[in-house]
């Protein structure tokens, strides 16, 4: 599942696309973390507000939930931040972050003898790395390693990186226009 949000510069959920009932706006985002990601979720949200760097981690919800999630700044107190969480297995988290890493450059479409000078390591030791990783997340083959690279390791140079100042105005006109 893939949820955008809104937050106000406190933190406070303002709006969620989340249909699940257990996640209503009002609260303070990072009160839906686990209490074992709620700094990492206040952190990013207060570099996000104050420093207006996008933020980019993986955090566990109350509910044991796994996501990876984008934060951006937008340029209004009332919807300061735009939260975009995609839905991964907790499978995920077993891997080593060799292995992660590994993926990471296999999602970006990177050869093998490209993720092993990147990674600076042999193919082979590349060819372990997958190995592994297709054991730990009881995959049967090669192709089902990839499709799962493609949709659950999202390279640490995401397309989605940074949001175009445009964003922020986009979702500044939009509310305007409800409230009319």
């Amino acid at each position: 599942m893939t949820t955008v949000t809104l937050c106000d510069a406190a933190g406070h959920m303002i709006w969620t696309s989340s249909p699940n009932p257990a996640y209503e706006p009002g609260p303070f985002i990072w009160e839906y973390a686990s209490p074992d990601d709620r700094e990492i979720c206040k952190n990013a949200i207060s570099r996000a507000v104050v420093l207006r760097e996008p933020q980019e981690f993986d955090a566990s919800t109350h509910l044991g939930e796994h996501y990876h999630v984008w934060i951006w700044p937008l340029n209004s107190p009332e919807l300061a931040v735009c939260v975009l969480a995609v839905q991964v297995p907790a499978e995920v988290r077993i891997l080593s972050p060799r292995e992660r890493a590994s993926l990471e450059l296999l999602a970006e479409g990177r050869s093998t003898s490209e993720i092993a000078g990147e990674m600076g390591v042999s193919v082979s030791t590349v060819h372990t790395h997958f190995r592994r990783a297709r054991k730990k997340l009881k995959l049967r083959s090669v192709e089902g390693l990839i499709g799962f690279a493609a949709k659950f390791c999202y390279p640490a140079t995401a397309p989605l990186a940074t949001a175009p100042p445009e964003t922020a105005q986009l979702f500044a006109k939009k509310r305007r226009v409800n409230h009319l």
